[in-house]
């Protein structure tokens, strides 16, 4: 807009100098006409400003090759936006990346526009979509007025699923005797009540509770308990890093998580989300339960302790030895893993760039590693 300003000011005084020294009403007319549309452009910019709104529209979620949002732009005045410019800032909490965008549009009267704008190069988790610094020009660009930024909006970009081959080595115990149930769905583990309730048609007579029946004077039943005693626990450690890193990591867990249900195997998903910082574990056993989970995954931050996942985990009630912990980790800290592999089954999945990375890792775990590049093309044949 300087630019542009100065440009006015040097044309006003060349003006200005042939009309002196012509003295002509030709070159007074056009001397005139250099102050009098500037103000004119200013007149309407201004009706145009009160008229318009901005609007957008974000999908709730989205994937990687197809996250779009728009802009609507409405003029309701009758005199046109000549010109309309905004910054859009996108960051995202998972990675920490932010990236900045310029949407301009111009507007007539009456009129409405719509500006399509993609997240090139997106990454897993949730983006924020901040909108500033919002000005409407005049035609010259010699005037500029700002409109109140838009309220921060969020879109959740999902991973891309790849396919895995997944092997149990031994047999899943989901029922029977267990030591923790789940507190809000029932099951069939006779040995702990999930909730008394009365009797509906339909329900099992095996169930009937006849004692509090009686004393109740109404058929009451027993809902049994779900045991929790999954043998596979997959744990991802969130490390802050490079973004492509975080993506792999993310992208490879929540396919190996689809895996692992494609298979029939039941399982406990853990991460540690560090703005929250909270240790978070959910029973799967089916993909509705993962849709939910992968969610809350996807709006997690990560930690810069390259193993705060792991020592929750350590230190929880989900550890056991009669499981195996699938743990998925870019940076590892080989002196935790090495200690817990004495007590516990563990499958470790080692996202890496640099090869001398993985063999140093090799040198002191067991693992089971993952390129950058193979993460993004497939995963490998995984036993658990």
């Amino acid at each position: 807009m300087l630019k542009n300003r100065v440009f006015y000011v040097l044309l006003l005084l060349v003006m200005a100098m042939i009309y002196i020294f012509t003295n002509t009403y030709y070159t007074l007319t056009l001397l005139g006409l250099c102050v009098l549309l500037p103000v004119i452009s200013l007149a309407l910019t201004l009706f145009s400003r009160r008229g318009l709104t901005i609007q957008l529209e974000v999908p709730g979620t989205a994937r990687k090759d197809c996250a779009v949002f728009t802009y609507r732009f409405t003029n309701s005045s009758l005199f046109p936006a000549a010109r309309i410019m905004l910054r859009v800032r996108m960051e995202n909490q998972m990675t920490g990346a932010s990236k900045l965008r310029r949407v301009s549009a111009t507007v007539g009267g009456k009129k409405t526009v719509d500006a399509e704008l993609a997240m090139k190069d997106s990454k897993v988790g949730t983006v924020l979509i901040f909108t500033e610094k919002i000005k409407i020009y005049d035609a010259f660009g010699l005037f500029a007025f700002r409109k109140p930024g838009l309220p921060v909006q969020a879109v959740v970009v999902y991973p891309e699923m790849r396919e895995a081959l997944v092997y149990m080595e031994k047999p899943i115990e989901t029922s029977g005797d267990g030591s923790r149930y789940s507190p809000d769905r029932p099951g069939a583990d006779v040995s702990e009540i999930f909730a008394l309730r009365e009797y509906v048609p339909g329900d099992e007579i095996r169930k009937i509770h006849w004692k509090l029946s009686v004393k109740l004077d109404k058929t009451m039943l027993r809902d049994f308990s779900l045991p929790l005693n999954y043998s596979v626990f997959l744990l991802m450690e969130l490390t802050k890093g490079k973004e492509d890193m975080i993506d792999g990591v993310v992208e490879l867990y929540l396919s190996l998580s689809r895996a692992l249900l494609e298979n029939g195997i039941n399982h406990n998903l853990a991460w540690y989300d560090a703005g929250e910082g909270m240790f978070h574990a959910r029973e799967l056993d089916d993909f509705e339960n993962l849709d939910m989970a992968a969610a809350q995954v996807l709006a997690s931050y990560p930690s810069s302790d390259n193993s705060a996942a792991l020592e929750y985990y350590a230190a929880s009630g989900y550890r056991s030895k009669n499981s195996t912990l699938v743990y998925v980790v870019s940076d590892p800290d080989l002196d935790k893993i090495a200690e817990l592999e004495v007590s516990q089954t563990m499958r470790t999945i080692l996202i890496y760039e640099e090869e001398a990375a993985c063999e140093a890792a090799r040198q002191s775990i067991e693992v089971i590693p993952v390129s950058l590049k193979e993460a993004a093309e497939g995963l490998p044949e995984i036993l658990v």
